[in-house]
């Protein structure tokens, strides 16, 4: 309270001298009063102004100051927070980039070996399709030269069948016709002895 009393004291005394001192400058005209007075009352009244902005501006100043320097603190704290995480978001994403190279890897190396693989796998199958059709085919063959000797055989038994059949017709021919000439030649020698 004190405090404040003497505040107000003093800002009383440094508007009253103020205003006195403009008063008085002004009243002297142009020739009244030397360079020098001049000059102090220029100087005292520097002073007085800025004791009164001092008294008046120092809190919201000091407070604008202090809000400027802690925001400005807050923002710097904010900066490095921002910058550790930036820091950390940067070191794991190296190690996610480090971890999809290696399962990049890993991934080829799995391809190329199961790649290797259906070459293989395709390769013995092709081998064992060629043999199992080369089976086939050498027992089609079989077959068909099977049914081939059995139709040559065929054809040879009717053939044999055929050609025995004309020569026992030639023969049963022959006989017949030696049969019939030697019947008639004995018809007409018994026609011959009873004439």
């Amino acid at each position: 309270m004190f405090q404040k009393e003497n505040m107000f004291r003093l800002s009383t005394l440094i508007i009253f001298v103020s205003f006195w001192s403009t008063a008085l400058y002004a009243a002297g005209g142009e020739d009244a009063g030397s360079p020098l007075m001049d000059f102090i009352w220029k100087v005292v009244n520097v002073v007085v102004l800025a004791a009164i902005i001092y008294k008046f501006a120092k809190k919201p100043v000091a407070a604008a100051l202090g809000l400027s320097a802690e925001s400005a603190k807050k923002d710097l704290d904010e900066a490095r927070n921002a910058e550790e995480k930036i820091i950390a978001d940067l070191s794991e994403m190296r190690s996610k980039i480090s971890g999809l190279e290696k399962e990049t890897l890993e991934m080829v190396e799995s391809a190329k070996k199961d790649a290797k693989d259906a070459k293989a796998r395709i390769v013995k199958e092709g081998k064992l399709e060629i043999q199992r059709m080369k089976q086939q085919a050498s027992f089609a063959l079989k077959q068909e030269q099977r049914k081939a000797e059995d139709d040559l055989r065929r054809w040879i038994a009717d053939e044999s069948v055929k050609l025995a059949e004309g020569t026992l017709k030639k023969e049963i021919n022959q006989n017949e016709q030696k049969k019939l000439v030697k019947n008639f030649v004995d018809q007409l020698n018994q026609s011959e002895g009873a004439t």
